[in-house]
């Protein structure tokens, strides 16, 4: 039994590791086991609102959860939670009884067990791996780290037609659900205006723009939309199409006078996301429009009421 690392997830212990130097940290790791073989293909961090001392940390788990769901959406491969990391203090590389019951946690996940990896720098950075097995064993493993020794299946991510064309059928399907049940149109257009005053502007050059071949900003573009198309979608009553445009992401809408509103949206150097409309360009958060269109209610429209479903793309 061994673990391997991706060349991404190595480099995120590492990152993780010199960020904070100076106290103990950690992560989840996402992958796949498989004959006898542990492959870690993303590490998560523990999260902006951990708690990090010199001998003790805690996760943000609300953080860990939410990032754990994003990152594992982005391949096609059904990723897992199979284990985590974290550093302690010194030399020393066992676990302590603190440990025993987190470990304990994730072994029962899996038939298989988990993996815990411990990381000291005495002085210099190391790792030792240890498979968990339940009810609660430790016996260490080896480990190597290479995107090479991986099934390539388990590094592929999901196409961006894989992508639209869920998203598209699931607006499609849900999108007659609403017109049966009698519910107007509201013109997309009109409740972008609603909320223009709203939108923060931003100057941007074709500079900016990252590569068109750049496939996994785009999938991640697409991801960052998710809930925003399912707002549109479930509470708006509105059929978005949405489509690859001239290396954008563009969503369009035909509205109540067969008039086409078309908003598209990219990423920029920084990782940041933009959208545009009528050639003036805007930032971009996940959400943004239901947040901005929570207070807001034009005449003719009408709410369904009911909670939000998650929007699958497996």
């Amino acid at each position: 039994m061994q673990i391997v690392f991706s060349n991404r997830a190595y480099l995120a212990i590492l990152s993780e590791t010199y960020e904070k130097i100076k106290t103990e940290t950690g992560g989840i790791f996402l992958g796949s086991y498989e004959n006898g073989t542990w492959y870690v293909i993303e590490t998560i961090d523990p999260g902006p609102q951990s708690v990090f001392h010199v001998a003790y940390f805690e996760y943000d788990k609300k953080y860990v959860t939410h990032l754990i769901n994003k990152i594992a959406r982005l391949y096609q491969s059904n990723l897992t939670l199979i284990g985590l990391w974290h550093r302690h203090p010194g030399s020393f590389d066992q676990f302590s009884s603190t440990d025993a019951g987190t470990n304990s946690e994730y072994a029962k996940l899996s038939v298989n067990g988990a993996v815990s990896v411990l990381v000291n720098i005495d002085p210099i950075f190391r790792i030792t791996p240890y498979h968990v097995a339940w009810p609660l064993r430790y016996a260490k493993i080896s480990y190597k780290v290479g995107d090479e020794l991986i099934p390539k299946h388990l590094l592929q991510m999901k196409s961006e037609t894989h992508s639209l064309e869920s998203i598209n059928g699931y607006a499609d399907r849900s999108y007659s659900v609403a017109n049966t049940a009698g519910n107007p149109k509201v013109d997309f257009v009109r409740l972008l205006e609603g909320i223009k005053p709203k939108f923060q502007r931003v100057t941007v050059c074709k500079e900016d723009f990252r590569l068109e071949e750049e496939v996994k900003h785009r999938d991640l573009l697409i991801d960052s939309l998710l809930d925003d198309i399912t707002y549109f979608t479930e509470i708006r009553g509105l059929a978005l199409k949405v489509e690859q445009d001239k290396g954008s992401l563009c969503l369009s809408h035909k509205g109540i006078n067969n008039t086409i509103t078309k908003v598209y949206f990219n990423v920029v150097h920084g990782g940041k996301f933009i959208f545009s409309h009528d050639d003036v360009c805007y930032s971009y958060t996940p959400g943004l429009f239901a947040e901005l269109l929570a207070d807001y209610n034009p005449p003719e429209s009408t709410f369904r009421s009911g909670l939000l479903n998650s929007l699958g793309l497996g």
